[in-house]
């Protein structure tokens, strides 16, 4: 049974409960999902910050912001917030988080496995993403909404937060186990900013300290964390995103490869044949002439 209930302050008031199971009964459910202590819950601070203890270990949520919880890795769950604080909470059981899963599977929206997200304690999502538009609009406007909710079901507010997920903060959550849910979200935060950074600017000769100072962090914590989180150095992820840029460039046959190694901010043509042997087992113009016809295939 999926719920959704409003919070104002410390209450907590359930305002819509429905199955959205296909062919599975469920009992209907009078609790808040602050009661419920297995399954899956979506927490939403609409107005103000509020901060959640998980397993005594403390997360903070700044306005705009929602926090996925796996509540069956979470034993120990309160929260704190301002008398006038507002927000959401939305609980999926595990059936129901398996059911929408396996059809966005299917269909082949998702790239990350089911047990991967099932090992993850929770998962910070930022203001502006899909998921928290949708949640802040649902606050501002809570009767239509909630008209909308029921007719529709519950399926496409989880469906907006599966799609949000990638497999790479999965793989990072995972391998940054060992720290605090707070520490290990700001460390998530950072690693994703940097790998924004790196990726929009592949024509730039990226130093290491350049990429931390925008991480926020030092460069000899920053090497340590990112490979930490990501099981790559920031130098492997430079070349190895390069490298596929310049696949494309090759396949359009608009440049030569010289200009796509000056424009890839290689500082040479060797240099950028090395690397990119050592990436492909292949020079560039062969890599190019084995590839070409089937690219052409595609685009015809």
């Amino acid at each position: 049974m999926a719920s959704l209930s409003l919070r104002e302050g410390v209450q907590e008031h359930l305002v819509l409960s429905k199955s959205i199971l296909n062919g599975i009964s469920a009992a209907p459910t009078s609790d808040p999902c602050i009661k419920y202590s297995s399954g899956y819950s979506i927490k939403y601070a609409y107005n103000s910050h509020e901060t959640y203890w998980l397993n005594g270990k403390r997360i903070n949520l700044a306005p705009g912001e929602s926090l996925f919880l796996n509540l069956n890795y979470n034993h120990s769950l309160r929260s704190e917030s301002t008398s006038l604080s507002r927000g959401l909470c939305l609980h999926y059981q595990d059936r129901e988080l398996e059911d929408l899963f396996g059809a966005l599977k299917k269909e082949h929206v998702l790239d990350y496995s089911i047990n991967a997200l099932r090992k993850i304690p929770e998962l910070r999502f930022e203001r502006g993403s899909h998921l928290n538009q949708k949640l802040k609009m649902i606050c501002q406007d809570l009767e239509s909404d909630l008209q909308k909710i029921d007719a529709n079901g519950f399926d496409t507010i989880l469906e907006e937060m599966l799609m949000e997920i990638d497999w790479e903060l999965i793989g990072f959550n995972q391998r940054l186990q060992e720290f605090s849910p707070a520490t290990r979200q700001a460390l998530v935060r950072k690693v994703i900013t940097a790998r924004r950074y790196m990726k929009e600017n592949l024509h730039l000769a990226l130093r290491l300290e350049d990429v931390a100072k925008v991480a926020g962090i030092s460069p000899f914590h920053f090497q340590r964390q990112y490979k930490k989180a990501t099981g790559y150095s920031p130098a492997r992820s430079l070349t190895y995103w390069r490298i596929e840029r310049a696949k494309k460039l090759l396949l359009q046959d608009e440049h030569s490869v010289l200009a796509i190694s000056t424009m890839l901010a290689y500082n040479d043509l060797p240099t950028f044949s090395k690397a990119f042997k050592r990436e492909t087992g292949n020079s560039p113009l062969n890599w190019k002439s084995e590839n070409q016809k089937n690219y052409n295939k595609l685009i015809l």
